[in-house]
């Protein structure tokens, strides 16, 4: 890549301009011709280093629940158990990981149904195997902004220390128009030179009513960034590090607002403790080798005081999709 995809990489993932002309936008901030600015998010998309530009929403705020959770499988029965819970479309994550519990996937629920019915069902489709239920108890950060900037790029993109909400104190209502309206800003924006109208128009909504809409949600905290997502090793980072610390309760908030302070930190949650695995602090580190993640995981071990942690590598992927809100 070469200066100015870096730039504009950095620039969509922290948020997209939400205007009739966005990349016109984008050309003004960064010194080129709107023209070029689409021909190289075209390229990058073509390339596979961008994934998608669209809306990034907080799904508790939307109703549903979520849970990280982690499955011991005997190894000959990997492939098996990975079917079984990949078929559930509320799993978007799905990730092999050394240890006892090996198989690590995110799972979220529709509004009315339960949680825990549902990862039961999924553990006795998967074999039986003993699971653990790791709900975020408090989520104290969700940002996933790699740093894909060089020296000498210069930081064309908004405060880098600007965190989105992490929870929201209104609740969505999930009337027909605003479930048709998730279900299609959650999808890739149109390449266009006025994306915003062409879904309008299939929503059947003007351009500007349906900016507002977008801009309202993000302002609620229905939806944390209406942003791009990158493929992460495509960009460069091929490692990716679950960091798990045993804290002390009375410490935990502090220590978590500590660990989300820092960039190289993408998502950190308090998440229960179980007899045998006590760990109930968890941050997420990316990094372009294993190596790089282990030397983030110990500068935030020492910034919070806490050196007696285990960081938990993904060695395959068996799922990695978007959510899709409000499937049928």
């Amino acid at each position: 890549m070469d200066s100015l995809n870096r730039i504009l990489l950095d620039r969509l993932q922290r948020s997209f301009p939400l205007v009739p002309e966005p990349y016109r936008v984008l050309s003004q901030e960064l010194g080129a011709d709107g023209g070029e600015i689409i021909k190289r998010v075209d390229t990058l998309k073509k390339e596979k280093l961008l994934r998608q530009i669209s809306a990034i929403f907080n799904t508790g705020a939307l109703g549903y629940r979520s849970s990280l959770v982690a499955m011991a499988v005997p190894e000959s029965d990997l492939e098996r158990a990975a079917e079984a819970v990949n078929n559930y479309p509320g799993v978007s994550h799905n990730y092999l990981r050394p240890g006892a519990y090996n198989m690590w996937f995110t799972i979220a629920v529709p509004p009315g149904a339960s949680l825990e019915e549902e990862t039961s069902r999924l553990a006795e489709a998967a074999g039986g195997w003993p699971v653990l239920v790791l709900p975020a108890m408090r989520k104290y950060k969700l940002a996933v902004v790699l740093d894909v900037l060089e020296d000498g790029d210069g930081d064309f993109g908004e405060d880098r220390t600007e965190l989105p909400p992490v929870e929201s104190s209104l609740s969505f209502q999930p009337t027909a128009e605003n479930i048709r309206i998730v279900r299609c800003v959650q999808e890739d924006l149109p390449l266009v030179e006025r994306p915003f109208a062409v879904w309008a128009d299939g929503l059947g909504l003007t351009e500007d009513r349906l900016l507002e809409v977008i801009s309202n949600w993000l302002g609620f905290g229905f939806m944390r960034r209406f942003a791009a997502l990158l493929n992460h090793r495509q960009v460069g980072f091929s490692a990716n590090g679950m960091v798990v610390w045993n804290c002390p309760a009375e410490r935990i908030d502090d220590c978590g607002l500590v660990l989300a302070s820092h960039p190289e930190v993408s998502h950190c949650y308090h998440r229960p403790g179980y007899p045998g695995w006590p760990y109930n602090l968890y941050a997420m580190v990316h990094g372009r080798s294993g190596e790089e993640c282990r030397k983030m995981a110990d500068k935030l071990g020492g910034a919070i005081g806490l050196h007696d942690y285990r960081i938990l590598f993904s060695t395959r992927e068996f799922k990695k999709i978007r959510l899709k809100l409000f499937w049928d």
